[in-house]
């Protein structure tokens, strides 16, 4: 008998008709709170059940549609699955900066395992974790009421951990302008993601070589290539006599480089079913009954919170926050940042949301088409970014904003390449009423550009900006004919050939890329001018993006006095990703300021 899950994802605003997933995806998975956590459900009828830890920080922003991925493919094969958020990171409650309980992440690994028990009724339980979820992973394993574990490059020492996060830190100065300490006291910073002294202390406690294995617990050790500490876990197991199974993990290191650049480990994931299958057959539960599910929560105490699905077949993944008890009149939309999914970088739109809500506005996160929880479009290329079919995206968001909230303004916000697309929604679409714009690396895409190898390559600096490319002598050379000027292109490097072609656009017109390009630019200006959308362009100092500002309007930029509708700001002591906190201070006090000024201008109307 199937699990009945119907009348719940009806509560959720779900057809239960069309509630499949989209473009080869094998299982939706239903949004769920409990007890202050943020959950996943993947239903599936076998009584073999899956919870599933995941990694922390950076390596979770990796991670995020990988575990998407991995939770469906389970439930596709008969396995009910769990994946959820540990206290106070991604979408669950609370400030991690806060936590004072020394086991909070333990307790809530308990706490996830017993809300999977009531959800799916299981048999046997496996539990699998990546990096400090492994270790996690294991120590619930040592309680004796898991039937399996799948351990993928497990942190085996947490104190070892904590170093290595404090290193990476450091490595990767100046890209994040944050040190290891820049966190609460006696906890840490990583890229903008922080512990608070007692999870580091919790953190600290987890060893897996000190931890007694219950016998006949199958496990499998999912290993990084040349990795000593990975070697050195299967030595420790074989030592014990403990029962073990070694995988490679293939494409580890493309999987979590970079979350924009995040490679899923197909491979790898496929191979953890496949064990998974092998050793606890999924079996079917003669019967099932109907689970009760709930995606509201309250993370504020004037906050309502609702995790949920929308969009045509229940595609796209969103979380709304709204004043609890009022009417919004205005609604924010947060789009993706690269592949960052809705939480945004180091977690700081879960802040934003929640507080722009606590102030009377409605507020939408939501993950675009292909990005953390989200499906694909039909047939949609795997790279989703600086594509024109993000517009679809982005329209269906706003419209299930303004159909489930009722209000009067919608405000698009976004950073990096969520900036781009915001300004390109917001001149599309005639629901939009303002555009907030942080750190856009592009304003206009060149179609003939390679999205893949432009996101790659490295960044020309602010910096570097205003060197010639072109002296007076030789472009007079090429203005009489002395030169040719397809030939000439074809002898200098990239970034020449665009300060050329600029430098030309006057004269060659139509046949400049930067003079076709600048059209379609205007164009959109000129549409959001004429109808009175405000635009603020916020960057940090110094930010790559800047380039394109100087690009198509003067170093001065001038070429922006012609758009009385825009207004710019910057931020001081600012990376790219509002590292610091008081980078993101300085940010929402800007986005809290403008949302003021368009309610108050929108209301007046």
């Amino acid at each position: 008998m199937k699990l009945e899950l119907a009348r719940d994802m009806n509560r959720q605003g779900f057809d239960t008709s069309s509630a499949t997933p989209v473009a080869g995806t094998s299982a939706v998975a239903l949004p769920i709170s409990f007890d202050g956590l943020a959950g996943y459900f993947h239903p599936a009828a076998g009584g073999t059940a899956i919870l599933l830890l995941s990694p922390w920080g950076y390596e979770e922003l990796c991670s995020r549609k990988s575990y998407r991925m991995l939770g469906e493919k389970f439930a596709a094969s008969g396995y009910p699955c769990l994946r959820f958020d540990y206290p106070a990171t991604a979408n669950s409650h609370g400030d991690s900066a806060d936590i004072q309980d020394k086991s909070a992440w333990q307790a809530s690994v308990r706490t996830a395992l017993s809300e999977l028990k009531r959800l799916a009724n299981p048999d046997r339980v496996v539990v699998v974790g990546q990096g400090i979820g492994a270790s996690l992973a294991s120590n619930l394993a040592a309680d004796g009421e898991i039937a399996g574990q799948v351990l993928m490059a497990p942190v085996a020492q947490g104190r070892a951990y904590l170093r290595e996060l404090a290193a990476w830190t450091a490595l990767t100065q100046p890209t994040f302008l944050v040190s290891a300490s820049d966190g609460p006291e006696g906890g840490l910073m990583a890229g903008g993601f922080v512990l608070s002294a007692a999870t580091a202390d919790e953190i600290k406690s987890l060893n897996l070589y000190k931890t007694e294995l219950p016998s006949g617990l199958k496990t499998l050790l999912v290993q990084r290539a040349d990795h000593p500490g990975d070697q050195k876990l299967a030595d420790h197991y074989a030592e014990n006599g403990w029962e073990f199974e070694s995988l490679s993990f293939e494409g580890y290191v493309d999987y979590v480089s970079d979350p924009t650049l995040s490679v899923p480990p197909v491979q790898t994931l496929d191979r953890i079913v496949a064990w998974v299958k092998a050793n606890f057959p999924a079996g079917q539960l003669e019967t099932a009954a109907l689970a009760e599910i709930s995606a509201v929560s309250e993370p504020l105490p004037d906050v309502e919170e609702e995790a949920l699905r929308f969009g045509p077949d229940k595609m796209f993944f969103g979380v709304l926050a709204s004043p609890r008890g009022k009417c919004a009149e205005t609604a924010v939309i947060m789009l993706n940042s690269g592949y960052d999914h809705s939480i945004g970088w180091a977690r700081m739109s879960v802040g934003f949301a929640r507080s722009l809500a606590e102030s009377g506005c409605a507020v939408l996160r939501t993950d675009l088409a292909g990005i953390g929880e989200s499906c694909y479009w039909p047939d949609q290329p795997s790279q989703v970014l600086y594509s024109d079919r993000q517009l679809e995206d982005v329209r269906a968001a706003v419209g299930f904003v303004k159909e489930r909230t009722g209000v009067k303004n919608v405000i698009l916000f976004g950073r990096c390449s969520g900036a781009y697309l915001a300004l390109l929604a917001a001149a599309d679409d005639d629901r939009v009423n303002a555009a907030f714009l942080v750190n856009s690396r592009k304003l206009v895409w060149d179609p003939d550009e390679n999205v893949d190898k432009a996101i790659r390559e490295p960044i020309q600096t602010l910096s570097s900006y205003g060197r010639k490319a072109v002296d007076s002598e030789t472009l007079k050379r090429v203005l009489s004919g002395e030169i040719n000027l397809v030939s000439a292109l074809k002898k200098v490097t990239r970034p020449v050939k665009l300060k050329v072609d600029r430098t030309l656009a006057p004269v060659l017109g139509n046949l400049s890329r930067h003079y076709r390009l600048f059209k379609v630019l205007t164009g959109r200006l000129q549409k959001l001018e004429q109808r009175d959308v405000p635009v603020s362009l916020v960057y940090s100092d110094n930010d790559r993006g800047l380039l394109e500002l100087h690009n198509w309007f003067g170093v001065d930029r001038h070429g922006l006095k012609a758009y009385p509708n825009i207004e710019m700001h910057g931020l001081q002591d600012a990376d790219h990703n509002l590292t610091p906190i008081a980078a993101r201070q300085q940010m929402f006090a800007l986005l809290t300021d403008f949302v003021a000024k368009v309610s108050a201008s929108r209301s007046c109307k």
